[in-house]
């Protein structure tokens, strides 16, 4: 159990406020290396990672059981198309897992509300375990269309570059924090960024597959992920390709 400082501002400075503890494991630098192979969650039965609780893929039940009913894959499954294997998914998947292999533990930040802190939460909670406790630390904003993060660490309209192997640098806030947003990738910050659901997934895709998360390092120990507010395309997109 680890104890940690929850603080609130004052004009002057940040004063303790009151300490929550939280199950975690212990704070270590020798954390082994996370294979590809143990990011992708097996499913019983072949069942998809989006499965209803009681699945029956894989049976003649598949796609007429009771447990099949509002199920995303049920006509899938009834007319034995789920049973194909999509080299597309399959593909995004080992990329995912690929560029992600040597990151330790990503927490995603969510809130079915706006305007409660979710990137405040985010930020601080990057910068803490970065400054503070020196972890290597990545900070994702998949806000697409109001990207926030960058600014609250002082790194709004940075540029980012691509590195010898072609995938993105992230730029850094400080020397153990990666940010990474689509903040960096428009011209100006009072435009509004309308993306359509394949364009936000598309952009998430990159995030996940096209970032050097650890260009400043062999390991990242955390990648802090905040999201948009409510749980719409962008939760379901990252979720959908971190869990397949």
């Amino acid at each position: 159990t680890v104890s940690a400082p929850i603080f609130h501002r004052t004009p002057k400075k940040l004063l303790p406020c009151r300490t929550i503890s939280c199950p975690a494991a212990p704070f270590s630098h020798s954390r082994p290396r996370v294979s590809p192979s143990s990011l992708v969650m097996e499913s019983p039965s072949g069942a998809p990672a989006d499965a209803n609780d009681g699945c029956v893929a894989g049976t003649e039940a598949a796609g007429k059981a009771d447990s099949c009913a509002g199920c995303p894959n049920q006509s899938a499954c009834a007319t034995g198309t789920a049973a194909v294997p999509d080299p597309k998914k399959a593909q995004d998947a080992a990329a995912v897992a690929s560029s992600l292999a040597s990151v330790g533990r990503i927490i995603l930040v969510l809130s079915g509300k706006g305007g409660v802190g979710k990137s405040t939460v985010s930020t601080q909670f990057a910068w803490t375990l970065a400054a503070h406790y020196g972890f290597s630390v990545g900070l994702l904003d998949v806000d697409i269309c109001g990207p926030s993060a960058p600014r609250m660490c002082g790194v709004a309209r940075s540029a980012v570059r691509r590195g010898p192997d072609g995938r993105w640098t992230p730029v850094y806030a400080h020397e153990n924090l990666a940010v990474m947003s689509v903040d960096f990738s428009t011209p100006n910050e009072d435009n509004a960024i309308v993306r359509r659901g394949p364009r936000k997934e598309g952009m998430i895709r990159q995030f996940l597959t096209e970032v050097n998360w650890c260009a400043g390092g062999e390991i990242l120990d955390y990648l802090v992920v905040d999201t948009p507010p409510g749980t719409s395309d962008e939760h379901m997109f990252i979720v959908n390709h971190l869990v397949s």
